[in-house]
């Protein structure tokens, strides 16, 4: 099983995963470093991550994040998923982050809480605890949140935090830190097969938690 990772809730970065055997091995990746331009970037990543190879499966962040970021990944994968033929599965970046910090924790996280705090702009961070779920998927606690660090925080008790909100909000996220730096391709690729074998819808509609920042004008009142 070959599955196409894309991910643009931060910068943008795509992957080539191949599936065999319960191991996810990296076939090729791309990761960018600008967390502003997407759309021209994940075209050109999207080729050179293909190189011209057959797929199986899309699996796509889908926040939350910021709109502009999100709605590009989101319309690549579903735009090449359609002209392909190809089934898209939905998977939160919360969740894939989750799943990440579980990998480096190993038996450390066992029956364990982690909070994933990423950053939110506006003061605030995107937000949710997880307990580890099998061997390649999480158990989200609640709703995923956009809310302040410190409000994030009273979510309940957690034993280990992560995400790029940490390293913004020490103060406030307090706990064991793992660290967030590596990308979340093969995770996403992870927990959407898992799901999929077990049936479990996978919608692509997009985790923003806020209204975009900029508006349609609503049309004016009507003067008699």
């Amino acid at each position: 099983m070959r599955i196409v990772s894309i991910d643009s809730s931060l910068a943008s970065a795509l992957a080539l995963i191949e599936l065999s055997d319960g191991v996810a091995t990296t076939v090729r990746q791309q990761v960018g470093t600008d967390a502003r331009h997407h759309a021209e970037s994940l075209a050109p990543m999207l080729s050179q991550v293909l190189a011209g190879e057959a797929v199986d499966a899309i699996a796509v962040a889908t926040g939350p994040a910021p709109f502009t970021g999100l709605r590009a990944g989101l319309v690549t994968a579903r735009t090449f998923a359609r002209v392909h033929n190809l089934p898209l599965w939905g998977v939160s970046s919360l969740d894939a982050r989750a799943r990440a910090a579980f990998d480096r924790l190993g038996q450390a996280g066992q029956g364990k809480c982690l909070l994933v705090a990423n950053d939110a702009r506006r003061k605030e961070v995107y937000a949710a605890r997880y307990q580890v779920k099998g061997a390649d998927d999480v158990e989200r606690l609640g709703q995923l949140h956009v809310l302040s660090p410190a409000a994030a925080m009273e979510l309940g008790e957690v034993d280990y935090v992560t995400g790029s909100g940490v390293a913004l909000y020490p103060q406030q996220l307090t706990g064991t830190e793992v660290d967030s730096q590596d990308p979340i391709l093969e995770q996403l690729a992870r927990i959407a097969w898992r799901r999929h074998q077990q049936g479990i819808d996978q919608p692509t509609e997009p985790l923003y938690l806020r209204h975009a920042d900029v508006q349609m004008p609503k049309a004016p009142k009507r003067v008699i």
